[in-house]
């Protein structure tokens, strides 16, 4: 049995095909990592149930703590909802949440979206705005935050 390197890791991190993999990291330096870094706004590639897998810095960022991985988009962000029964994604307000239709819609359907306006409500009281932009790579969204409208992120 041979060992996983570097880039199988990745690709088994990102839950992605060789070929959807491949065409990812075509022209892109070496690893994931510097892919993500090179995009210059938070970024993090999401699983079908919301969690973050991968993020770069920016993404880590949001959080003070930077521990990101494995959380829900939601509870990164500090939205308000993530901390009531069921979690983020599980409440009735998530039903209209912008972001988080926009990862269910590109992961059914495999079409990205580009710079679809997201407001929610903060924990600090505070309603936050950017643009989110997603694109689906294999059974993964990555999803980039984008200044938007009067962004407080």
């Amino acid at each position: 049995m041979r060992s996983l390197d570097t880039t199988d890791s990745l690709r088994f991190l990102t839950r992605t095909c060789e070929p959807c993999f491949n065409l990812l990291m075509s022209s892109r330096d070496d690893s994931l990592a510097s892919y993500l870094e090179s995009l210059g706004v938070p970024a993090a590639l999401v699983a079908e149930d919301h969690t973050v897998l991968f993020a770069n810095s920016r993404f880590q960022a949001l959080k003070t703590d930077g521990h990101v991985l494995g959380m829900r988009i939601g509870q990164v962000l500090g939205c308000m909802y993530s901390p009531l029964l069921g979690g983020c994604g599980e409440t009735v307000a998530c039903l209209l949440c912008s972001l988080r239709r926009s990862v269910e819609q590109t992961m059914r359907t495999g079409e990205g979206l580009r710079g679809v306006p997201v407001s929610y409500p903060h924990r600090d009281d505070m309603r936050r705005t950017f643009s989110v932009t997603t694109q689906r790579t294999g059974d993964t969204v990555l999803v980039l935050l984008e200044p938007g409208p009067a962004i407080v992120l």
